[in-house]
């Protein structure tokens, strides 16, 4: 499960529980995770393991039901990356899973993408090594970042995307998640349910014409993803101003 909970969830940790619980994730990659405190709350509500990585601007967090064995918090060693991203090894069984908890520079006009794209450029660097291995793994997060599959109308986003959509000649920038896709990446939705990566949208809560959060995965057999989801059901419109996204992976 990925899951950005807005300034840190302050005053929203009741919400966010239920959100996180009513799923029954065993990992959950947490972004804008900016209260330590709230990730510790949360890991012991839930009964997880947790790390928390504070970014150069916001910080990340993942929750593991499974030890976490090994992290590495990228943002403060790269300051090409405006907000945070974090790496960790979340031990199963006899296996192991690696996990990118992903959040990137916002709003969408072309500048910004333009950042973005300097942004993505460092994270696939950085994970190019297990790429290069063919370790299975996954990158997820708040990419604040458009597919070039999505059919976005500009009329159920944001007053802010609205403008940039005008600012940008009537289109949304896509090069950002086509990068991921060219570097080999597989967005888990787009797998599983095809037309709701076209048309569903992860943010906002109250304007969701645009879907930014993404679970990527690399190295796994699509067959073993057995589904994808993105959270609607409440309290997940009230907890924060993103829906949560999900994905259920079988051996």
């Amino acid at each position: 499960m990925s899951y950005n909970i807005l300034d840190g969830g302050v005053g929203r940790l009741e919400q966010i529980t239920a959100v996180i619980r009513g799923q029954r994730p065993d990992v959950v990659a947490l972004v804008e995770a900016d209260d330590p405190n709230i990730v510790e709350q949360l890991a012991v509500a839930l009964e997880m393991d947790f790390i928390h990585a504070p970014g150069n601007s916001k910080a990340s967090a993942l929750l593991s039901r499974f030890a976490i064995a090994q992290t590495i918090n990228h943002a403060p060693l790269h300051p090409e990356l405006s907000k945070s991203f974090l790496e960790a090894t979340v031990l199963q069984g006899d296996g192991e899973w690696v996990v990118g908890v992903v959040h990137l520079h916002a709003r969408a006009t072309e500048a910004d993408e333009t950042i973005r794209q300097r942004e993505i450029d460092c994270v696939l660097n950085i994970f190019r090594p297990h790429r290069e291995a063919r370790r299975p793994h996954l990158l997820a997060g708040d990419f604040n970042a458009n597919s070039p599959i999505q059919q976005i109308d500009p009329r159920r986003c944001k007053l802010s995307t609205r403008e940039a959509w005008k600012q940008n000649g009537g289109q949304i920038p896509r090069r950002v998640i086509q990068a991921m896709l060219d570097a080999g990446y597989v967005d888990s939705l787009a797998v599983v349910h095809p037309q709701e990566a076209r048309t569903a949208g992860s943010f906002s809560t109250e304007f969701p014409g645009q879907r930014v959060d993404y679970i990527f995965t690399f190295g796994i057999d699509p067959r073993h993803v057995s589904d994808a989801w993105i959270t609607y059901d409440p309290p997940a419109n009230q907890a924060s101003d993103h829906f949560p996204v999900g994905l259920e992976i079988v051996n």
